[in-house]
């Protein structure tokens, strides 16, 4: 029998610093994805508020279309105003009616900017802000 003068070695696990290692860079990528994921929420959240913003005024337009008047505030779009004899809606939904921060969106008829302004005031709920905290309307 011929036996070979070497033996060939194979480890059978890792070493302590090798899995460290690993579970670093595990650590690392999650929180560069993490970190995505948080920043793009945001921005998520801007979008949805932009469409809101939309869908309410085209709501409102509905409104407008049946009545024959503006809406003077978000609750007429929910509730038949006294006096409103060709009211149809409800035009919106009362989750609709709130911003994805959980604040309902502004109204005002006539507006600023327009027959009819709608606006959220994005992440800090306050008028002038920059980023996502700034205010999303109609006219933009």
């Amino acid at each position: 029998m011929h036996r070979p003068l070497l033996k060939a070695v194979s480890p059978s696990g890792f070493s302590l610093i090798e899995i460290l290692m690993v579970v670093g860079i595990i650590a690392f990528l999650a929180t560069l994805v993490a970190l995505r994921v948080f920043e793009d929420g945001e921005g998520a959240k801007a979008k949805t508020a932009r469409a809101g913003v939309q869908m309410i005024t085209t709501r409102a337009q509905s409104y407008y279309l049946d009545v024959g008047v503006l809406p003077n505030t978000m609750k007429d779009l929910l509730h038949k105003p006294t006096g409103r004899e060709n009211w149809k809606g409800p035009y919106i939904m009362p989750s609709q009616s709130l911003d994805p921060w959980g604040r309902e969106y502004m109204m005002q008829s006539p507006g600023e900017h327009g027959a009819l302004d709608v606006v959220c005031l994005g992440s800090d709920g306050q008028m002038g802000g920059v980023g996502y905290a700034a205010e999303i309307g109609n006219w933009q």
